[in-house]
């Protein structure tokens, strides 16, 4: 993130402010939160935090008001002050130096069962002046499978431990059978203790940074310029919300289906622009799931306000400043908010890739040269656990390789292998031999798939193809995601992407066991899990994308031959450095010229045709399955 500022950063007569102090107290909390990430990254234990980097830092003042989050995911950004809050008002009064606090509870204003907070106060000059505060998503949590998202939990009590505002630390010192309770309920529970401790380093590194900071400069000092830099955010996001048409924007999308029997999942959402405020408002949705495809209030809030992020100058900074100018409303007991006791675990990427692309379906109108075509969301994200037959020791695994490609904007062609579109970038892929070095797994295949992006003017980004199979027993895989039968929308003319799949393939007979976007399902010897993702959607028309950008696409196996000649209307011929045919080329980019593109595509459910088309006769489909 750049902390280049103007020198109006204050407002005008503040005789307060100086620009240079300023811009080093912000580049001084950017660099806190940064170590803190690499603390936590160089530390931690299991694969999620310490090679996929699912989780995030931040820094908070007493209040608590967000300052800075460095280099962190998207849907944790938008929201973990819901989380914080909560834990300051539960010990409202109680919070003294040396205390730690731990929280993961969905309904206490947390992004889902999986992510777990902890908090740590920092003190300066005898007064409570900071948050130090990391969010990291454990690899389990105690529930009913073996993983911390789990699509087939009923309720809050199958999917695992939730964890209130809870006190770890008092005074400095742990409170070591609070932290044996804890971890006692979770699988794996020397891999979790270390990530726990990272975690804890993470916060430590970032209290004493901040002390460091006042040691410097004072208190009174630091705490103005946080103020300064707060206000900086808020007239500079004021500006550009004001900078879009006021009005009111209204869009449909479909989730794949509830996590059980129905599928097609409406998710509305209507968004309203007045001034420097939005409100969206997630009102008509479809009611909660009686599985844990459901959304939070924090999720709601996140899902709502990271499409915005992209419209804006990326040198505002992402604090309580920016974030107060929008509003979300999802109604309690509907899909976007659960109610009280349902189960909420797929929270972070199902509804709430849904929640998001359709808030970006609504702004096409509104700011077409700013909107992001649809990317894929988490449809293919497993998580693989089993027995090692070899050792006998329990192993899991959750990675995000087989994740889609992005959306496509104005200029910019998508980025692959997205993961999801709460973490929009933020989270890594391992390196295969990583992967295989780590787990019982081998990688057959991992490789782009042709044609599976939408394309325009610019292209969505790839799709990947990801085999894998257990080379030491079975394996349990449980997916948690979206998006195969409703693919990434394409805007301003641009086509959507493919949708993609999963299958399990039995070498010896051939026989395919096609898996919805959210499943729970067995891998057994012999058999290969395959995952196909879907590229981003595309944006503009086609037509327009220059004909040697289309040639290099096709000579790169990005698209097919056929496709570049039906969609972008360029004719090249079959050399392995292919030839573009100019004639052939302008008259059928003159065909194409007739036909008219829509503002959004699709518009209508079920959209995608890749299952459709990749299935056998004798290939089987299984919606929503589950193990025992």
């Amino acid at each position: 993130m750049s902390t280049s500022v103007s020198t109006t950063a204050a407002k005008a007569g503040d005789a307060e402010y100086d620009p240079i102090t300023f811009s080093v107290m912000l580049s001084r909390f950017n660099s806190i939160a940064n170590e803190m990430t690499l603390t936590l990254e160089y530390t931690a234990w299991t694969s999620i935090l310490a090679l996929a980097r699912d989780y995030s830092c931040a820094i908070y003042d007493a209040q608590p008001r967000q300052i800075c989050m460095f280099d962190a995911l998207p849907i944790h950004t938008t929201s973990m002050h819901l989380v914080l809050d909560e834990i300051h008002h539960a010990f409202e009064g109680k919070v003294n130096e040396g205390d730690i606090f731990m929280c993961n509870a969905p309904y206490r204003k947390n992004t889902h069962v999986g992510d777990v907070v902890t908090a740590e106060p920092v003190f300066a000059e005898g007064k409570h002046l900071f948050w130090s505060v990391t969010k990291g998503h454990q690899l389990d949590v105690g529930g009913y499978v073996a993983s911390s998202i789990i699509p087939g939990a009923k309720d809050v009590w199958q999917e695992g431990l939730h964890i209130p505002p809870l006190k770890i630390y008092d005074q400095g010192e742990p409170r070591e059978d609070v932290i044996d309770l804890y971890l006692s309920n979770l699988r794996y529970r020397d891999l979790l203790q270390g990530d726990l401790l990272a975690q804890l380093g993470s916060i430590g590194k970032g209290r004493a940074r901040l002390e460091e900071l006042v040691a410097e400069y004072g208190a009174d000092e630091v705490m103005t310029y946080v103020d300064h830099i707060i206000d900086y955010a808020d007239r500079r996001m004021a500006d550009e919300v004001r900078a879009i048409p006021d009005g009111t924007y209204e869009s449909v999308a479909w989730a794949d289906s509830d996590g059980k029997d129905a599928t097609n999942i409406p998710i509305k959402v209507k968004v309203t622009v007045d001034d420097d405020k939005i409100k969206v408002d997630y009102s008509g949705s479809a009611p909660q799931s009686p599985s844990g495809v459901n959304g939070t209030f924090a999720t709601s809030q996140g899902a709502a306000a990271i499409p915005f992020m992209y419209y804006i100058d990326p040198d505002i900074p992402h604090n309580h400043g920016c974030f107060k100018h929008i509003e979300a409303y999802a109604p309690e007991g509907t899909i976007c908010n659960a109610k009280y006791p349902a189960a909420t675990c797929c929270a972070t990427t199902c509804p709430t890739d849904t929640m998001h692309d359709v808030v970006n379906k609504a702004m096409a109108a509104a700011v077409p040269d700013r909107v992001v075509a649809g990317g894929a969301r988490a449809a293919n994200m497993p998580n693989f656990a089993g027995v090692d037959e070899r050792t006998g020791e329990d192993w899991a695994a959750m990675f995000f390789n087989n994740g889609g490609g992005a959306g496509a904007c104005k200029g910019t062609d998508g980025w692959p292998i997205l993961a999801t579109l709460a973490a929009m970038g933020g989270l890594k892929s391992l390196v295969i031999e990583q992967l295989e070095l780590l787990y019982p797994l081998l990688a057959d295949e991992m490789a782009v798939e042709p044609d599976s992006m939408g394309l325009g003017e610019w292209i969505g980004g790839p799709g990947i193809r990801l085999a894998l199979r257990p080379i030491a027993g079975s394996a349990e895989v449980v997916t948690f995601g979206d998006g195969q039968q409703n693919p990434p929308h394409g805007v301003l003319g641009g086509t959507p992407g493919i949708g993609g799949g999963q299958y399990v393939e039995n070498e010896a007979t051939g026989e395919r066991r096609y898996v919805s976007s959210t499943g729970h399902y067995e891998v057994g010897p012999g058999e290969v899990r395959v995952g196909v993702s879907t590229g981003g959607g595309g944006y503009g028309n086609p037509i327009d994308r220059p004909i040697e950008r289309v040639r290099r696409d096709v000579r790169d196996g990005l698209i097919s031959r056929e496709t570049a000649a039906a969609v972008h209307g360029v004719v090249v011929s079959d050399d392995w450095d292919p030839v573009v045919d100019e004639q052939a080329t302008a008259a059928r980019r003159a065909e194409l010229a007739t036909v008219e593109r829509p503002l959004v595509e699709p518009m209508e459910p079920e959209a995608s045709s890749w299952l459709r088309d990749d299935m056998r006769e004798g290939d089987v489909y299984l919606l929503n399955p589950t193990v025992g």
